[in-house]
């Protein structure tokens, strides 16, 4: 048995909020060398988001999955303070689920500290419910930033680089 990674940064759709929007990282980096796509939540980079905003999207759990499901972000802000509240809410359907109707298997949220220096990337973890999860299933998720959480504290943008459903196989 081996751990895997997948990206869930696919045919994502950002909320109405307008405070999480795709952006390439040189808008906010100091260096023009390194310009590829990041998401970013919250539009203003000196003031802490007062709403949660975030990401639609979805994937395929692979056919190889048995369990241990774990939420990993990649990320980095340019202020060095606060802390920063992620949620993530999904479902996962099988073929024969209805699509349009309402509700969730699970909503993870927890606070990761702004790095201590700017632009230092940060790992977050989050532990799902394997039993939520079967091979081959489709997973709608909500990525968000909740700006109305007291957890939130920090006062600017969290630049998001990877989001990884992390499992093991067989």
């Amino acid at each position: 048995m081996a751990t895997r990674r997948l990206s869930i940064l696919s045919g994502l759709s950002p909320d109405t909020s307008g405070e999480c929007f795709p952006e390439p990282y040189s808008i906010l980096a100091t260096n023009d060398q390194w310009g590829g796509m990041t998401y970013r939540f919250g539009s203003n980079n000196a003031a802490q988001p007062t709403v949660e905003h975030g990401i639609h999207g979805w994937f395929v759990v692979p056919e190889t999955y048995v369990g241990t499901s774990v939420l990993v972000l990649f990320w980095t802000a340019t202020i060095t303070s606060g802390n920063v509240q992620w949620l993530f809410r999904y479902r996962a359907r099988a073929a024969g689920e209805d699509m349009d109707a309402t509700g969730q298997d699970e909503s993870v949220s927890a606070a990761d500290a702004a790095p201590g220096t700017a632009h230092l990337l940060q790992r977050h973890t989050d532990v799902l419910t394997e039993g939520n999860f079967t091979k081959g299933d489709l997973v709608e998720f909500y990525l968000a930033r909740d700006g109305a959480a007291g957890g939130d504290t920090m006062a600017g943008s969290a630049i998001l680089f990877e989001a990884l459903f992390e499992y093991d196989d067989v």
